[in-house]
Formats: C-alpha cells, sequence, structure tokens
C-alpha cells in the first residue's frame, strides 16, 4: 500500500512503495493541444503499422500455395519410398512439385516487392507528417518547465553550479529516454522555439514522437501474444 503523504515547503511528495513521484513545475501546459497531438500520433502510427502488416504477410494464395507444395511434396517422397512401380506417379508429383515451388518464388517476390515499395510509402508519410506538425506548431512549445525551481522540487541529483536550462534539459531526457537520444531528430523536434528556452521546453513533433514510440510498442507486443497463442 502506498506510504503516507508527505508535506515539504515546496512541492507534494507521495510515497509510492518504490520511488517517489516529485511535482514538476511546469509554467506552460497546452493541454488541448497535447491530447489532439497524441490522438493523432497514436492514429497515424497505428495506421502505418496495419498497412505495413498487410503488405509483409503472406497472402491467402501465398499460404495456399505452400500448403499444396508441402503436400506434393510429400506424396513424392511417398510414391518415391515404394520404388520403380510407382515412377511413372513419382514423376508427375515430382513435375508438380517444381512447377508449385516456381509459383511460390514468384509469389515470394511479389510480397517483398509489396514490402520495398510500403517502406518508400511510409517513409515520405512520415517526412509530410512531421513537417505538417512542424508548420503547425513552429515556435510554440507544448509543456515547458522552471528550471530554476527543479532543485527545490526533489530533484537533489542535480548540481547546484548547473544553470536553469540544463537542469530541465536533463529532466526532459530523462523522461523521453531513449527519445532524447536519438540525436538530431530530437533537436529537429525543438526548431522554432526560442533558443534561450527551448531546452526546458517539449516540441509538437515530441509529442507526436512519444505517442507513436508507444504506440508501435504496444503494436509488436500484441503481435507477438497472437503468434505465441497460435
Amino acid at each position: 500500500k502506498p506510504g503516507p503523504v508527505q508535506y515539504t515547503e515546496t512541492s507534494l511528495l507521495v510515497d509510492m512503495t518504490y520511488l517517489p513521484y516529485p511535482e514538476i513545475p511546469y509554467i506552460i501546459v497546452h493541454t488541448g493541444d497535447i491530447l489532439l497531438l497524441l490522438i493523432f500520433g497514436f492514429v497515424y502510427e497505428l495506421a502505418v503499422r496495419v498497412y505495413q502488416h498487410k503488405n509483409e504477410r503472406r497472402t491467402a494464395h501465398e499460404r495456399r500455395v505452400g500448403t499444396q507444395l508441402a503436400t506434393l511434396r510429400y506424396e513424392a517422397a511417398r510414391k518415391r519410398a515404394i520404388g520403380p512401380s510407382a515412377f511413372v506417379e513419382t514423376a508427375k508429383l515430382e513435375r508438380a512439385v517444381l512447377a508449385t515451388e516456381k509459383e511460390s518464388e514468384k509469389l515470394a517476390q511479389s510480397r517483398e516487392t509489396r514490402k520495398a515499395r510500403a517502406a518508400k510509402l511510409v517513409k515520405r508519410c512520415n517526412q509530410a507528417c512531421n513537417l505538417l506538425v512542424m508548420a503547425t506548431y513552429w515556435g510554440i512549445a507544448m509543456v515547458a518547465v522552471d528550471g530554476s525551481r527543479l532543485s527545490d522540487a526533489g530533484f537533489e541529483s542535480f548540481d547546484i553550479v548547473d544553470s536553469y536550462n540544463n537542469r530541465a534539459s536533463s529532466l526532459w531526457k530523462g523522461l523521453f529516454f531513449p527519445l532524447s537520444y536519438n540525436g538530431l531528430n530530437y533537436k529537429i523536434a525543438q526548431f522554432g522555439i526560442d533558443g534561450d528556452m527551448r531546452p526546458s521546453c517539449v516540441g509538437a513533433l515530441t509529442v507526436v514522437w512519444a505517442a507513436r514510440v508507444t504506440t508501435g510498442e504496444c503494436v509488436d507486443i500484441a503481435l507477438k501474444w497472437r503468434d505465441a497463442t497460435r
């Protein structure tokens, strides 16, 4: 059970058995826009995953051909084991196996082509999505924190000589890990925001990417669970 609530002069700490959760000193929170971006990121990533899965999986016809090929190979091996008396039937089955193998290879090549085409389309859509979000929310921070209050809000690990912006930047990097260590992309997400304010802010693209990463992980888990229970 959660422990007792502890009050301090500047923050509220709740003992949640393992780790306390300090109050984060926000100075900007665009709740409506954040909710809209999270929904957009969720719907977009879900649509992308469904589209990719549709193009990567084997079609019903390809599965039927695979089943037919396995059956023909089994029958050919059984007839071959009988000996010379089943030579004619064995030859017919082996020719059927070769023809089915060629058809299976063509279907596999077609699936690889679909996957490559889908990957290109998804890449272009991702670029268009990023540009749309950046253009719509250019220069607007979705969330900003007051770095000067972080040391008083339970973040004792920060060096007292750090600047306020560095404290805020460290906070966001920790909360958005591993997104924050994606290098250039994380910096691009903050383009347009005032330079002095940028380290303490979260841009619209970061919100969308956070929603997409979370949705992608949930989809991957769901697919693995489905495959494991089949």
